[in-house]
């Protein structure tokens, strides 16, 4: 087949270079994409050739390799970050039945945090009944492979319509309103964004913490991943918390044949055993 001839709408030129951006997700992000994302991923990587005036994703992957792209664009480029506030409710209702009176030295980890409504979800239903927990000794760690979304995140700054999952208590409590250029937009409240301590992390890397986690959000993450990265996932998971310690992971995804460490206690929620 000629490099030019049309095949089905696409070249196989078009198809060489999809099947080397699957290669550069994969290693760079441990998420597959599946051959039916090829529009997707291409008109999003597009954008980029153009604002490079580059002459294809040939030469774009070129550049990625050869390290004149920072590999954080390309991520950045190729990740879904589709969240919002309190996405599956239930999870909060479970977290706060699960945890005792003292919040004392105990750890939160929103692994694959995305823009920070998941983790500044949890912070705002934990403040509801534990007012003091800026101040117990109470710890939340965000983690995102997206660098730019992590930025974002730690700003807190979101549209107005973004906010209808919560309360007006609180929205009061938590939120301020964007005024002049910033209006209909509101903002995390300063302390509630610094009591959060975010930062990039690849879950398909050595999870190094000093500390074990009493609990570790990871929803709608794993769906992207192959069978033997979940197995190492979660493995990994399973070293860094203690019997008891509780997993939530998103309403589309299961443990069952991935790992025997934890036991299903409810909707979508684990217990280290």
């Amino acid at each position: 087949m000629q490099a030019s001839e049309q095949c089905h709408g696409y070249t196989a030129t078009n198809t060489v270079d999809f099947k080397r951006v699957q290669r550069l997700i994969r290693k760079h992000t441990s998420i597959v994409i599946s051959d039916a994302k090829q529009d997707f991923v291409r008109a999003r990587i597009m954008r980029r050739v153009r604002e490079l005036e580059l002459t294809g994703i040939a030469e774009y992957c070129d550049k990625i390799e050869n390290g004149t792209e920072p590999v954080s664009n390309f991520t950045s480029l190729v990740t879904t970050n589709h969240t919002h506030f309190f996405r599956e409710r239930h999870h909060f209702d479970i977290l706060l039945s699960h945890l005792s009176d003292s919040l004392k030295d105990k750890i939160v980890w929103s692994a694959g945090c995305s823009s920070g409504e998941e983790p500044y979800s949890i912070a705002i239903a934990l403040l509801e009944k534990y007012p003091d927990l800026l101040d117990c000794g109470f710890r939340m760690i965000a983690t995102d492979l997206d660098e730019k979304i992590i930025e974002q995140a730690k700003k807190g700054i979101y549209p107005l319509e973004r906010i209808e999952p919560l309360s007006n208590a609180q929205r009061s409590q938590c939120c301020v309103r964007g005024v002049g250029s910033q209006q209909g937009q509101i903002r995390i409240k300063k302390p509630i964004r610094d009591f959060i301590e975010f930062k990039t992390l690849n879950l398909d890397g050595e999870l190094v913490f000093n500390h074990k986690i009493d609990i570790i959000f990871c929803r709608n993450v794993v769906i992207y991943f192959d069978h033997e990265t979940k197995v190492k996932l979660f493995a990994n998971f399973a070293d860094i918390q203690n019997k008891g310690d509780l997993l939530f992971i998103g309403h589309s995804e299961s443990l069952n044949n991935i790992t025997t460490a934890y036991e299903c206690i409810g909707n979508t929620t684990y217990r280290r055993k």
